[in-house]
């Protein structure tokens, strides 16, 4: 018996070649499997030579500065069939290999190792767009498999094959695009079970589909231990590009989604997961469903409300006071004023304000659990004191913090030292980036370590990604939580004794970016607080406090599944408090009848539809606007050249157009 000849041969040959192309929010994943021999007995010439592929992305050179449109980038991974986070790897040629930026025409060559004699190998290899800013941008690649990595790096070494084609029969390549991914997995579904929704949100130029996979993903795999019921992990898609157009407009479409395209009689639970603005977002569609629909939370009871790294009162007080201004002009958007606590629309009151009193209060009783995820350190776009609904015991996390000083490796910065908080790396530029930009690292007056602006500016582009001993030996990963408790409203300093004063005098580092400055600033400290108050009343909250290493904010969703490996401890402990079937509950449903709070509740602000502004969108949601526009401008130009041609210059005998006109459907 002999092996295939597309392996045993010594002569370099392509296995499989494929070409595609990514727009924002979409990711292709290849199973590959091969056959390294059949029956029981080993054949002769059995050679353990490795495989190896190639990710190239083909998009012109020139796309590497044209940032704005795109970026032109994709992320990639490669990781064995049985591979899990939590198992330790001790072979070199079984560690996952991955690129967190792949520019335009630059490749990835990795390999594929037959290092063991077993009848079957597996690996998975992910390919996700890294476009940020327009929906009508798609960054082309191609994925070759090859006997030889010297032909791989060859140029054009693959231009003439046809796409999606495996030439090795012991070779199996298999696609999924996004849909396929989101789908519920079939090995998990059951007709008889009642459905349990768990609806994920996205912040702020980013989206659900890419960058919260990883958390569906883990959620899923909890199902084989749930018996009870189904879960039916989804996120609304469509918000992707339009985020800046305010948490009212965002957060109505979550709602419609979740009633007229998940919802059916089969559904009795609904849980929610936001990260960043999604907090936000997902708290405005609970009010605006339970306004619009006020069967729904009588019909499918609420369990998890749960937030990550979300600005829950704003970011105003962190950031300078111009910053503020351009906030409240609508550098992004509506959403930028909501956030930097202006009024909201006809209305004195700024909508965070309005979103913190009723009905939402008596809405978030109801749910089993509630917990919030909050970044001590390296994240310079939400402050801690925003993130955890500022109170929480500081004094106590940040002895904890101290502790961890020589695991993670970095110092913490001296918490008397103001002045070297306020001079930190961090200069007004990179907190306008850390609004636009979420694939970069952006240290915070309160980061550990402090860093100079062009380190920030240079990890724009270039994230610095975990060391492979942290991916390959869980045992080296320290604990990341530095903070759990439960908080209720007897917990806060008593407000008539003037015992909150503390947070604003406070010398505690973590503390820093609230209490720090006058004037203005204490009007805006006192909005805060009392937002905070309003959110606690009647509730226990659970705070769960993390120390991440940068970049925190995206670590702490795991936004890319290595690049963002440090997040990985944080969705352990979402999931294994909140999924785990046999995971406690915090506190119990309120079962009073909504309906009354519902009648005694202004619900005005909720269902009114705001004035519509040219600051809606802002600067940043116009580049998406614009980019769509010259898009479409581009496309009609092309279309109208190519009718003037065919009028009045094609010979319709010549056998191209002859060609090219029976098939149209190929050339689009």
């Amino acid at each position: 018996m002999s092996t295939d000849l597309c392996i045993s041969s010594r002569d370099p040959q392509i296995l499989f070649h494929n070409r595609s192309a990514l727009k924002i929010g979409e990711l292709d994943r290849y199973i590959i499997i091969y056959d390294l021999y059949e029956g029981e007995k080993l054949p002769d010439d059995l050679t353990l030579d490795s495989l190896w592929v190639r990710v190239k992305n083909v998009e012109a050179l020139s796309y590497r500065a044209a940032y704005l449109m795109g970026p032109f980038l994709l992320y990639c991974d490669l990781r064995t069939g049985a591979y899990h986070h939590s198992q330790n790897i001790y072979a070199s040629v079984d560690q996952p290999q991955f690129e967190s930026n792949l520019q335009s025409q630059q490749q990835r060559v990795a390999e594929l190792s037959l290092h063991r004699i077993q009848k079957k190998y597996v690996w998975t290899l992910d390919i996700v767009s890294q476009v940020l800013f327009s929906t009508n941008t798609a960054v082309h690649y191609e994925v070759d498999i090859s006997n030889s990595k010297r032909m791989l790096e060859m140029p054009g070494s693959s231009d003439l094959i046809p796409s999606m084609e495996t030439f090795c029969p012991r070779m199996k390549v298999s696609k999924m695009t996004t849909p396929d991914i989101w789908k519920l997995p079939q090995q998990i579904i059951s007709a008889n079970k009642k459905k349990h929704l768990v609806i994920l949100t996205h912040g702020l130029h980013s989206n659900v589909s890419t960058d919260m996979a990883y958390i569906q993903e883990q959620i899923y795999k909890m199902q084989e231990s749930n018996s009870d019921e189904q879960y039916v992990v989804d996120g609304y898609t469509k918000n992707v590009c339009e985020t800046e157009k305010g948490i009212k407009y965002l957060g109505r479409r979550v709602a419609e989604y979740i009633v007229n395209e998940l919802y059916d009689d089969s559904v009795s639970k609904i849980s929610f997961v936001g990260h960043s603005l999604g907090g936000l977002i997902q708290a405005f569609a609970i009010v605006y469903l339970a306004a619009k629909y006020p069967w729904f939370f009588k019909k499918v009871q609420p369990i998890n409300f749960i937030t990550l790294a979300s600005p829950l009162l704003g970011i105003v007080t962190d950031n300078p006071s111009y910053i503020k201004i351009l906030l409240s002009l609508g550098v992004i958007g509506r959403t930028g004023q909501d956030l930097g606590l202006q009024p909201s629309g006809s209305r004195k009151e700024p909508l965070l304000y309005l979103l913190s009193g009723e009905p939402l209060r008596y809405i978030l009783s109801m749910f089993v659990r509630r917990t919030i995820y909050a970044n001590a350190i390296n994240d310079g776009v939400v402050p801690l004191y925003s993130s955890s609904l500022l109170f929480i015991d500081y004094d106590e996390t940040l002895k904890k913090l101290k502790t961890l000083e020589n695991i993670v490796q970095e110092n913490i910065l001296a918490p008397n030292d103001v002045k070297s908080l306020q001079e930190t790396a961090t200069s007004s530029f990179t907190k306008i980036w850390s609004i636009l930009n979420p694939n970069h690292i952006l240290q915070s007056s309160t980061s550990i370590p402090k860093v100079s602006l062009l380190e920030t500016a240079s990890s724009i582009l270039l994230p610095p990604d975990p060391d492979m001993t942290y991916i390959t030996r869980p045992s080296s990963r320290y604990s990341v939580i530095v903070h759990d408790k439960l908080y209720t409203e007897s917990d806060l300093p008593d407000e008539a004794n003037n015992e909150s004063i503390t947070l604003t005098t406070s010398k505690n580092i973590l503390l820093q970016a609230f209490a720090v400055g006058d004037g203005e600033r204490k009007r805006y400290q006192k909005l805060e607080e009392l937002i905070a108050r309003r959110w606690h009343k009647g509730m226990t909250w659970r705070k769960v406090v993390v120390a991440l290493k940068p970049d925190a904010h995206n670590n702490i969703v795991v936004r890319r599944r290595f690049t963002n490996a440090y997040g990985w401890p944080v969705i352990d402990h979402l999931i294994a408090n909140h999924f785990d079937q046999d995971s406690l509950p915090i506190s119990n449903s309120n079962k009073l009848n909504i309906q009354s709070t519902l009648d005694t509740a202004d619900l005005s602000w909720i269902l009114e539809n705001d004035e519509s502004s040219v600051f809606d969108q802002g600067p940043t949601g116009m580049i998406s606007s614009v980019n769509d526009m010259f898009d479409a401008i581009s496309k009609r130009t092309f279309a109208n050249i190519n009718n003037s041609i065919q009028e009045n210059e094609l010979d319709r005998e010549d056998d191209v157009v002859r060609y090219e006109e029976k098939n149209i459907d190929l050339f689009g």
